[in-house]
C-alpha cells in the first residue's frame, strides 16, 4: 500500500509539474507570440537550450542526477527559454499566422508529456517507484543474470561511483557465491554512495558477504559492520539477528539474548518466526547459565538474497 501511495504521489507531483510547464507555454503560443521570423538571435537562443537539454539528460542518463533534479532542471531551462521568447517579442513584432500558433499548441501540448513520460522510462527508475525504503534499486532490463551483470558493469564502467549499481553487482555475486567479489563491491558503495552508506540493510549484506569468506563467522570486522548498521537503526530485524548470531557464535550468550530479545519484541506473537525465535532464546539462556568451557556453538548465518529467517542456534 505504501508503495502504491509513492507511487501515484510521484506520477501525481509529475504530471501537475508537467501542466504547469504547459501553462507556461501554450498561452503565448495560442496568443500568437512565437519566435521571429528572423533566425539569428532566437534561433541562437534555441539552440544554445537544445545543447542545455541535452547535456541535462546526459547527466541523467549517467546518474549524476536523478528523477526529480533532473524534472527540476528541466523546468528551469523551459522557463528560461519563454523568458528569451518573450524579450524577442518585444524586438519584434511578427506574430505567425494563427491556424499556425494552434497548431504548434497543439502539438506541444501532446508532444512535452509524451516526451517527458519517454525520457524517464529511457532514463531514469521507475522500479524505484515500488523498491522497499532504504534499499538501493536500479533498473534492469532482463530477468538474465548474464545479462543483468553486463548490464551493471555497464552502467559502472560509465559512473564507478554509481553505488545503487554496485550493490546490485555485489548481490549478484552473493547468488552465484562469489562471496569475495560481493564484499569488495559492498566495500566500494558505502565508500562511493553516501545514500547507500545511510542504508542498515546494506551494511548487514556486507558483513553477510564478508563472513562468508571467513567459513561463515561472524568475528572480526564483520561484527563492526553490523554494528554500523545497529547505530544507523537500532531497531533493524536483521542487524538484530546478525547481532545476536555473532554474540551466540562468540559464546557471549547473554548478550545474544539481549539482541534476540529486541527482536522478539517486533516479531507478531503465534506467528512460526516469534516460536522459533522464543525457542531459540530459550535455548541461548540454557547456555548462558550451563555453557560448558569448551563448547563452540556455530554461527547462524545465512547469505544475502534469502528469505529472513530467525536465528537458530544449535541444539
Amino acid at each position: 500500500m505504501e508503495s502504491a501511495a509513492s507511487s501515484w504521489m510521484f506520477w501525481g507531483l509529475a504530471a501537475a509539474m508537467t501542466a504547469g510547464a504547459l501553462s507556461f507555454v501554450l498561452p503565448r503560443l495560442l496568443a500568437g507570440k512565437g519566435p521571429a521570423a528572423s533566425p539569428s538571435p532566437t534561433a541562437s537562443n534555441l539552440d544554445v537550450h537544445r545543447r542545455a537539454l541535452a547535456e541535462l539528460d546526459r547527466d541523467f542518463a549517467e546518474g549524476r542526477l536523478d528523477a526529480e533534479q533532473h524534472e527540476g532542471a528541466r523546468l528551469d531551462l523551459e522557463r528560461r527559454l519563454i523568458e528569451d521568447l518573450d524579450r524577442a517579442d518585444a524586438r519584434d513584432s511578427a506574430r505567425p499566422p494563427r491556424h499556425a500558433t494552434r497548431t504548434l499548441a497543439l502539438a506541444v501540448a501532446l508532444a512535452l508529456p509524451l516526451a517527458a513520460v519517454g525520457l524517464y522510462a529511457r532514463f531514469g527508475n521507475p522500479g524505484a517507484l515500488t523498491a522497499p525504503a532504504g534499499e538501493p534499486s536500479l533498473m534492469l532490463r532482463t530477468a538474465d543474470p548474464v545479462a543483468q551483470r553486463a548490464e551493471l558493469e555497464r552502467q559502472i564502467s560509465r559512473n564507478p561511483r554509481d553505488g545503487r549499481a554496485l550493490v546490485l553487482l555485489a548481490r549478484l555475486d552473493m547468488e552465484e557465491n562469489r562471496f569475495a567479489d560481493a564484499a569488495r563491491r559492498y566495500e566500494q558503495a558505502v565508500e562511493a554512495a553516501p545514500k547507500v552508506a545511510a542504508d542498515p540493510a546494506v551494511w548487514c549484506e556486507y558483513a553477510d558477504a564478508l563472513g562468508m569468506t571467513q567459513g561463515r563467522s561472524l568475528a572480526g570486522k564483520p561484527g563492526e559492520l553490523i554494528q554500523r548498521a545497529l547505530m544507523l537503526n537500532a531497531a533493524h530485524p536483521r542487524a538484530l539477528e546478525m547481532a545476536g548470531s555473532a554474540a551466540y557464535e562468540q559464546r557471549d550468550y547473554a548478550a545474544a539474548v539481549r539482541w534476540w530479545s529486541l527482536l522478539l519484541a517486533q516479531l507478531a506473537p503465534g506467528t512460526p518466526p516469534h516460536d522459533e525465535l522464543s525457542a531459540a532464546l530459550d535455548r541461548a539462556r540454557q547456555r548462558a547459565q550451563f555453557a560448558l568451557p569448551g563448547e563452540a556453538p556455530s554461527p547462524s548465518l545465512r547469505p544475502s538474497g534469502q528469505p529472513p529467517q530467525p536465528p537458530q542456534p544449535p541444539r
